[in-house]
């Protein structure tokens, strides 16, 4: 019988690891790997639609600002915008409101992500 350290491990025995201790840590290592770039892969999509969103919302509201300053006439217009944000197509619909001396502006910017049409609205009022 061999002799055992004060340990309880056999003399001359290697203290090293397992290999069912290195799969099942590297089993856990892997599955953290993976949910580690699944949540930061979430968050770079998220971050790049929200700076569609605030860009789009931007220009909608120069667009009303722009309609809002003045007493505008009643129709519809539209275009895109110039580079850098070719990307992004708007409509503005200007109708006669309730009271004669104001107009509803109304503005549509639109644009794709992926193969989603995305859109934001935003309305005012122009007084006379």
């Amino acid at each position: 019988m061999a002799e055992r350290a004060s340990s309880g491990h056999p003399r001359g025995a290697d203290r090293g690891f397992t290999l069912l201790e290195v799969l099942v840590s590297l089993a856990i290592l892997a599955t953290t790997l993976l949910l580690a770039y699944q949540v930061i892969s979430g968050a770079i999509a998220a971050e790049e639609r929200s700076e569609r969103w605030t860009a789009a919302s931007y220009l909608a509201e120069a667009l009303v600002r722009e309609a809002t300053s003045t007493f505008p006439a009643t129709g519809e217009e539209g275009g895109t915008f110039a580079p850098p944000m070719e990307a992004y197509s708007w409509k503005r619909t200007v109708r006669a409101a309730i009271h004669p001396d104001a107009r509803e502006v109304h503005v549509d910017v639109v644009w794709t992500s992926g193969s989603r049409e995305e859109r934001v609205t935003f309305s005012g009022v122009a007084t006379k």
